[in-house]
């Protein structure tokens, strides 16, 4: 659903929890986004330079050497797998012909080879911050103008839960977009496999005020007095209802975002930037309920959604199933402009 104001967002819960007072506690949560209607286009050059966009070519400082990871960290442990694929006898794969099973074994060794080695990331989007603003109101901690660049590790597509994917994301800021110039993506990101092409997508603008989903911090820190019921229809709503859960094609506010709050495919992502952040793993249970890091879980509700990417077929996006790109920031690190501390959290279904 794309709202336009936060008394729409109330009268819509008010009428799924019947309480006017919690619905409006919840609408005052509420925050300005933008939304990104995506567009394919025949030429990248009908898309002028600095503007908001998703994928194809990035438009950057002429000086600035294209982003690329370090060797991941935990590299020993992410060949693991493919050191074994690499290795195997036909016979692993009883579907596969000889020659696919061959197939296999080689693109197990690039995999390799770019996991083991520094490696350039793909381009994913960039926001232009003064189109963002004269599109709609957005959070006030927002720079007035620049350009955002935001680059990920497609091939590898790390969770983001482990303090070793951080380098997996490269977040930069122009301050003039006036200098910046459409720069060709090196020769070894041109060689990939289609899979991993990000072909330009042009955005259309439209201002939105997103709803507070269950699955944050912030939901929990009001801590809502609920009924079973309520809550089964608060859900109900939001997923079924309503249709603010995530979405896919870049065709309504439930896709691209840029601010507001995210329409999650899973569990709360405030709580899981903080720990990470901090430099906790989190890909179980145990650090979200460790009593030695309260204190780390008590600065969530600090981070901010800078930018969300939903699934776009038409632009080589897809995040596992349906899933989605959220990119995190606290507020302190937006105010200070420090984009390099962004967080990304990968999501699907």
């Amino acid at each position: 659903m794309n709202y336009s104001q936060k008394q729409e967002i109330a009268q819509a819960i008010d009428e799924v929890l019947e309480d006017a007072e919690i619905a409006q506690q919840l609408a005052a949560q509420a925050r300005p986004a933008v939304w990104l209607q995506t567009h394919q286009v025949d030429d990248e050059a009908s898309i002028a330079l600095g503007l908001t966009k998703l994928g194809g070519r990035p438009d950057l400082p002429a000086a600035l050497a294209w982003p690329q990871r370090v060797r991941y960290p935990d590299h020993h442990q992410r060949v693991k797998s493919h050191k074994e694929d690499s290795a195997a006898p036909d016979s692993r794969w009883r579907w596969a012909k000889p020659e696919q099973a061959q197939a296999i074994r080689e693109e197990a060794l690039q995999h390799i080879e770019r996991l083991e080695n520094p490696f350039p990331l793909n381009f994913l989007a960039q926001i232009n911050f003064a189109q963002l603003r004269a599109a709609g109101p957005v959070d006030e901690d927002f720079p007035q103008e620049g350009v955002l660049s935001v680059f990920f590790d497609l091939v590898e597509q790390p969770w983001g839960y482990d303090p070793a994917d951080a380098c997996a994301v490269a977040v930069l800021f122009h301050e003039d977009a006036a200098m910046l110039e459409r720069r060709d993506l090196p020769p070894i990101l041109q060689g990939l496999p289609e899979q991993w092409q990000t072909p330009a997508l042009a955005c259309e603008l439209h201002a939105c005020c997103t709803p507070l989903p269950m699955e944050s911090a912030q939901w929990e820190s009001l801590n809502l007095d609920l009924s079973d019921a309520q809550n089964d229809a608060f859900v109900d709503w939001w997923l079924d209802e309503a249709e603010n859960g995530a979405s896919t094609d870049g065709e309504d506010a439930g896709c691209h975002r840029v601010g507001g709050w995210p329409t999650p495919v899973q569990s709360d992502m405030q709580t899981q930037c903080a720990l990470v952040a901090a430099g906790h793993y989190c890909g179980n249970a145990q650090t979200y309920s460790d009593p030695a890091l309260q204190s780390v879980r008590d600065t969530a509700t600090d981070w901010l959604l800078l930018l969300q990417i939903g699934s776009d077929e038409k632009g080589g996006l897809n995040w596992g199933d349906d899933g989605q790109f959220y990119l995190w920031i606290r507020r302190d690190d937006l105010r200070e402009r420090r984009f390099e501390r962004a967080r990304m959290v990968l999501q699907c279904h």
